[in-house]
């Protein structure tokens, strides 16, 4: 029998959590529910929605990238902190200590998916470096393909290089202009990520960096998918994954 203490230690030490717990508390164990551990599953967002189709799926404990911040969910999280104990659904959240994991995290997952092999990081975020890049031998228009592709879902493309030589990928919302002009000084033409403002799009285009914006929870599904697959491999458990709707 698998203890939830047993399935969040692992993680604890496979994420290097309680470092990143110094920034974010979010990362870790958040709902305990005190029973076995026989199936995990996967969620990119601590959504009504997946809660619901958790408990339909057998799930004992669910893995999340985006926990519910009482700060940005408000008068939803205590509802489903209420419905995750009801349900006996444990709950563990890998935000900045999934962003951040060298070799099992959203960039190097969204990177295998694509076919880049990243040789760098960059994006400092939370205590760590959440972006990843690396040469791209192809065109720019089988990347916007592998990535389509990949992500299961048609990005934003803004084409503003001639070239497509060496791509920066930093998952989900990491349109910060800042870390833009981090991966161009670091050689790199093309920049990934899932969503951008106003100001992102603008910075690529009068900098003359390609941008695609293939959504903030098509980018990160693959790192959280990979995270419960290693997980259940070791822990000799199963897994699934709850697909919630790709709204952002």
């Amino acid at each position: 029998m698998t203890t939830v203490d047993e399935v969040a230690a692992y993680l604890d030490e496979l994420l290097d959590a309680a470092a990143f717990r110094e920034h974010e508390l979010e990362n870790g164990l958040l709902v305990d529910s005190g029973r076995a551990v026989r199936r995990l599953g996967a969620a990119v967002n601590t959504s009504a929605r997946a809660i619901e189709q958790a408990a339909e799926s057998g799930v004992d404990l669910l893995i999340v990238h985006h926990p519910s911040w009482s700060y940005i969910d408000l008068r939803t999280h205590q509802p489903k902190m209420d419905r995750l104990r009801e349900l006996g659904i444990a709950l563990y959240g890998a935000h900045a200590s999934l962003d951040g994991a060298p070799e099992i995290g959203t960039g190097a997952a969204l990177a295998r998916l694509i076919g880049l092999e990243a040789d760098g990081r960059f994006a400092t975020y939370e205590g760590a470096q959440a972006g990843l890049h690396g040469p791209w031998q192809g065109t720019f228009e089988e990347l916007t393909a592998a990535v389509a592709a990949g992500v299961g879902g048609e990005p934003e493309i803004h084409r503003n290089a001639a070239r497509c030589t060496r791509v920066g990928i930093v998952t989900g919302a990491g349109g910060m202009t800042g870390w833009l002009d981090e991966a161009l000084d670091l050689g790199c033409d093309t920049y990934l990520t899932g969503e951008g403002s106003m100001y992102t799009r603008s910075f690529a285009r009068e900098a003359g960096m390609n941008l695609i914006l293939a959504g903030h929870y098509r980018t990160e599904a693959p790192g959280i998918q990979a995270l419960a697959e290693r997980a259940a491999a070791d822990l000799g458990l199963e897994w699934v994954f709850v697909d919630d709707e790709p709204i952002g």
